[in-house]
């Protein structure tokens, strides 16, 4: 495996009125591609910060962001706003499916955002990959939590990144279907040979992570590799 995304002294300080407070303290962090890496911590422990900063929407205070080796870091906002379009995609706690739309046509609307032609052939494979094919005409109010997160990720593949960041995706949801999203995780990574970044203070979900990053007061205090080799 390669690293795909690389960290190097990070630091996030957010202002305040007086002062202000270090939510990332000098953080190194390796992201290896084609797997599910798991960015582990409390509330407010930083790990969500940390994958937003990794992601391009926000900038560390110190310290420097590599994807494939390139310097991220100080790109402009329309090139960061590119990379995002055609290379990147998030899935977070929040839906935030079109309720107007079908899930049909929620997965449709990324391929419109990234300008890429409307493939309906991509769009129903899609959502055949986590499961919905059958469902994709339905409108939001009529599938379960668990079935609007599978239309997210859909959306969130559809335009093939490389790089998929999701924020908590299984937080709303029920053991059985946070295992279910797990599964569908692994399946799009062995398929579409995507990289997976996701941040969760769920034990229950661990067993399926490839590496482990906890984090605890803006710093990393155990790094684990569970594909067989302790970092």
């Amino acid at each position: 495996m390669s690293v795909i995304i690389k960290g190097t002294d990070i630091c996030r300080d957010f202002p305040l009125t007086k002062g202000s407070v270090k939510v990332l303290k000098h953080i190194d962090i390796t992201i290896e591609e084609q797997a599910l890496t798991v960015l582990k911590g409390r509330s407010g422990s930083g790990k969500t910060t940390l994958m937003n900063i990794l992601g391009l929407l926000d900038k560390p205070t110190k310290g420097k962001v590599f994807i494939n080796d390139s310097d991220v870091t100080d790109l402009s906002e329309n090139e960061k706003d590119k990379l995002r379009k055609n290379y990147i995609s998030f899935v977070f706690q929040s839906i935030a499916l079109i309720g107007s739309m079908s899930a049909y046509d929620n997965v449709e609307f990324m391929l419109r955002i990234a300008g890429l032609p409307l493939d309906r052939e991509r769009i129903l494979h899609c959502l055949d990959l986590v499961g919905l094919k059958n469902r994709a005409f339905h409108m939001p109010y009529q599938l379960s939590g668990g079935e609007q997160q599978r239309v997210a990720i859909a959306r969130a593949i559809v335009h093939k990144p490389k790089i998929i960041f999701a924020d908590e995706p299984t937080a709303q949801l029920d053991s059985e279907t946070s295992k279910s999203i797990m599964n569908v995780f692994h399946q799009i990574i062995n398929e579409e040979d995507t990289t997976i970044i996701m941040t969760t203070h769920d034990q229950g979900i661990m067993e399926f992570a490839d590496y482990i990053y906890t984090i605890d007061d803006g710093m990393i205090c155990d790094i684990q590799d569970l594909r067989g080799n302790k970092k």
